[in-house]
């Protein structure tokens, strides 16, 4: 969320796909090692094993991530705890050992939040250019603290923008679960799985999916129905074509997302996976993107004895849990469409009717104040600066320089440096030049002594060579 300061695009693209793959996709790809894990039946604390771990820490995320969505009234920042809560969902889907739903419901992500964050960056756009419209036509509020991204100062949006309201509807509705939207299938296939194997989880989730439904309902609301809220909404235009194209490209992703993974669909492939052929499996439902992942995501578990099976959720209880999620999605739409937010807010100055609900109220208290101004600001961020403090005076300055590199690092290269310069290069290699100059010189001392340059001293030498040449020649004759 505190990336939202950034472009609108670069939101859609980090929160649609960079950011949330590498975590999923990690334990996704890492599901034999979880699945050993599971089958060998070691725990963590009492029955709790580290995949289940995974998967209650994916339900929390996912439940408070969407109360905190609540809270939110700028629109991007709603959208960014929507991914964090979605984050959620996916995580404990593989948590459970559903990978190829957790997979899935990356896939669908991708396409309905990139599309809610392009969306709402041309409502963006959209107020900005209301807003700009006013300047040049010479309005001016000295109390005017326009914010474009404020959703309190939207409203009645969808008759001047309709591309953009129909395209946000599109990937609403998809992130809320509503059939026949991609996010229908992927969500519901993750809570279907729950239901049957994990009950605490599939709870969590639930009320996580009910928060998401709400929380989408009530952005709708806010930004596009009811009366404009501020001048700048009363001049907002739509979008060029290169700002509305990519919406409608992929409202129809989102449309059309949920086929991907579609119950009895086959893209060519067999009724059955090579694997589950192999095993003499049948795997209920032929669905397509398990049979795309089927090389590199395990399409099976191994249970404590360790016998080889293929998960599998009746298709019977995936429809009812579908229904039921659907249900509580649009009661949570409705209620935030024709309850709480029938009228309110009317202005930018109006309060939010949210935290007056008895049941919910407390919630939003707890989120919006408590952990933000007092449990986060107060305790977290100064307990992570005197960590990060510490950590910079006594682990990198106290101990890394000046004992490590001052004592050890600098001391052995400073000795080395000398036993080099004095050993090495002062006795080796100077020594050596300096011998062969030293030889030199002595040899040519003892040779100057034959250059005395007398002519008795060279007769005789002369005299001397020649008898030792003629002792040479006659030795072998006489002897």
């Amino acid at each position: 969320p505190d990336a939202m300061a950034g472009p609108t695009p670069v939101s859609a693209l980090i929160h649609a796909a960079t950011m949330v793959t590498s975590g999923i996709y990690l334990i996704a790809r890492s599901n034999v090692l979880f699945e050993i894990v599971r089958a060998s039946g070691a725990t963590i604390i009492g029955s709790l094993t580290s995949p289940d771990l995974v998967a209650y820490i994916g339900a929390a995320t996912a439940l408070v991530a969407g109360l905190i969505a609540f809270t939110q009234f700028d629109i991007k920042k709603v959208l960014a705890y929507s991914t964090v809560s979605q984050l959620g969902f996916m995580i404990a889907a593989v948590g459970m050992g559903a990978y190829v739903a957790g997979m899935f419901h990356l896939i669908t992500h991708a396409f309905f939040k990139g599309l809610l964050f392009l969306a709402a960056g041309s409502v963006i756009h959209g107020m900005e250019h209301g807003h700009h419209h006013l300047a040049r036509d010479g309005y001016h509020d000295e109390h005017d603290t326009f914010d474009p991204q404020d959703m309190r100062t939207m409203g009645a949006l969808r008759d001047k923008m309709p591309w953009t309201f129909w395209t946000y509807l599109i990937g609403a509705l998809a992130l809320a679960g509503i059939v026949p939207f991609a996010g229908f299938w992927s969500k519901d296939e993750i809570l279907a799985h729950a239901n049957d194997h994990n009950v605490i989880v599939y709870w969590v989730l639930g009320i996580a999916a009910f928060c998401t439904a709400f929380y989408m309902g009530r952005q709708v609301k806010m930004v596009f129905f009811g009366l404009s809220r501020h001048k700048a909404a009363d001049h907002a235009q739509e979008s060029v074509p290169t700002m509305v194209v990519p919406l409608v490209i992929l409202a129809v992703l989102a449309t059309l997302g949920g086929l991907l993974n579609f119950p009895n669909i086959s893209f060519g492939a067999a009724a059955e996976s090579h694997a589950v052929a192999e095993a003499g499996e049948s795997a209920g439902f032929n669905l397509a993107l398990e049979h795309w992942l089927e090389h590199s995501i395990t399409s099976f578990e191994l249970s404590e004895e360790g016998v080889v099976h293929m998960p599998h959720t009746p298709t019977s209880l995936v429809w009812v849990v579908a229904g039921v999620s659907t249900v509580l999605a649009l009661l949570a739409i409705a209620g935030s469409f024709f309850g709480l937010y029938r009228k309110r807010p009317e202005s930018a100055g109006d309060t939010d009717p949210l935290p007056g609900v008895p049941v919910i109220g407390p919630f939003i208290w707890w989120f919006r104040i408590l952990p933000f101004e007092t449990l986060y600001m107060k305790t977290v961020i100064p307990a992570f600066k005197w960590l990060a403090r510490w950590f910079a005076e006594t682990v990198d300055w106290a101990f890394w320089h000046d004992f490590v590199h001052n004592n050890i690092i600098r001391d052995l290269f400073v000795g080395g440096a000398k036993f080099v310069a004095n050993s090495i290069d002062a006795q080796g290699v100077d020594g050596l030049v300096n011998g062969a100059g030293s030889m030199t010189r002595r040899l040519a001392n003892v040779l100057r002594l034959s250059q005395s340059g007398y002519a008795r001293t060279y007769a005789l030498g002369v005299f001397l060579g020649a008898v030792v040449l003629l002792a040479y020649f006659l030795w072998p004759v006489l002897f």
